[in-house]
């Protein structure tokens, strides 16, 4: 269904958000076909915030832009009632990127998988006059492993859903192990392992079978899934290529440099740097980042990001006898007076982007902040931001 793409390097533990089953895109109107969503994801992954929001947020827009894919295509499929489905498929280099999405004709968004590793591949077919994707992966751990996953997607008339995974294949270097499914209805999936040399999985045999609670098909004891997992873990070998296994390689890959531990999600934070600031829900914070966008030089400060809705705010500290003219740009030629002097520029356009700089100061404590949002973005959430800004509290 897919032409092949070229090998990337990937960890088998890649999950960062996993598959999200929602159905918030808002709705509309207008009737989508397979050259429009398509049209609509080469604009998202370029940085176009408006056909981002109009996917469900198709692609992450706090990480750098990448249009450099590997393969991508919009297929499309029709369920037994006549209501039409598009699958969308998308493979980076980095992997990180990779998305696996299905949307109705009017762009409503049924489920987004971000969890998928190397070649991607899919396929379409029947179960009891349902219709069943398959997504299959082949990715490499350890310079060495190859590995191969299978994701199997249940479409209804009204959602869409990860209804079973599992590994298929381990090849190490002297021998090789796979698990294939040879049953598969609706109340249950049966699977054979094998191995090229005896093993401990020779001969094995698991069943999945369909949790109608979870939506799911559910082995209680995982036997190739264990298997691979503990083999790749116990696998004597120090990869010589970067591999994504935690947040903190997630986001090195990008060339993003963080302390792990700094890496959350919160409400209100204290960066224990003198100052503090109250965040509504969806805000990820990165402390100790270098930042350099509109910057004359780069510096280390604290960065927080909202991915929904591809805004962020950076946090400098800087010596109090310095301006912030002296490290950004632009001029700040406005000026507030209270607990704090604030000085602060206009919004600035920067192609989709507006930017705002902000400079506050008490006592020996001085701060620039750092306001980036699309267009669309900034007038939409105005007030947020306002709200944002204003709960920046110093120290002092």
């Amino acid at each position: 269904m897919r032409s092949e793409s070229k090998i990337i390097l990937f960890a088998f533990l890649l999950i960062i958000s996993g598959c999200s089953l929602f159905n918030k895109t808002k709705e509309t109107s207008n009737i989508y076909y397979s050259s429009g969503i398509e049209n609509l994801i080469l604009k998202a992954i370029g940085g176009d915030t408006t056909a981002n929001k109009s996917l469900g947020y198709f692609t992450d827009l706090n990480l750098p832009l990448n249009s450099n894919y590997n393969d991508f295509s919009v297929d499309s499929l029709i369920i037994s009632s006549g209501k039409k489905y598009f699958l969308a498929l998308i493979s980076f280099p980095n992997p990180i990127y990779n998305r696996f999405a299905v949307y109705d004709s009017t762009l409503r968004l049924y489920i987004l998988d971000k969890s998928l590793n190397g070649y991607l591949d899919d396929s379409v077919f029947n179960l009891n006059k349902q219709k069943m994707v398959r997504v299959s992966e082949r990715f490499i751990s350890k310079d060495t492993l190859k590995v191969h996953r299978v994701s199997l997607f249940l479409i209804g008339d009204s959602t869409a859903r990860l209804a079973f995974r599992t590994f298929t294949k381990l090849a190490e270097p002297k021998i090789e192990f796979s698990q294939t499914v040879t049953e598969i209805n609706v109340d249950r999936i049966r699977t054979e392992m094998n191995s090229s040399k005896e093993s401990e999985i020779s001969n094995k045999a698991d069943v999945f079978l369909f949790d109608y609670s979870k939506k799911k098909y559910i082995s209680s004891s995982k036997i190739f899934d264990n298997f691979v997992i503990n083999q790749i873990r116990n696998f004597d070998l120090k990869p010589d290529k970067p591999e994504i296994t935690d947040l903190k390689s997630f986001y090195a890959s990008v060339g993003i440099d963080i302390d792990v531990d700094t890496l959350k999600t919160t409400a209100n934070t204290n960066d224990r740097l003198g100052f503090t600031l109250t965040l509504p829900d969806n805000w990820r914070t990165i402390k100790n980042l270098t930042i350099a966008d509109y910057l004359k030089k780069e510096i280390v400060g604290t960065k927080y990001l909202n991915e929904q809705i591809g805004a962020s705010i950076s946090v400098i500290m800087i010596p109090p006898d310095d301006s912030a003219e002296m490290y950004v740009k632009y001029n700040l030629k406005f000026q507030t007076s209270g607990k704090y002097k604030v000085r602060y520029s206009d919004k600035i356009p920067m192609r989709k982007d507006f930017v705002q700089f902000f400079e506050f100061s008490c006592n020996d404590n001085k701060y620039i902040l750092i306001l980036t949002a699309s267009k669309y973005t900034y007038e939409t959430y105005k007030d947020i931001f306002q709200s944002i800004i204003n709960s920046f509290t110093i120290d002092c």
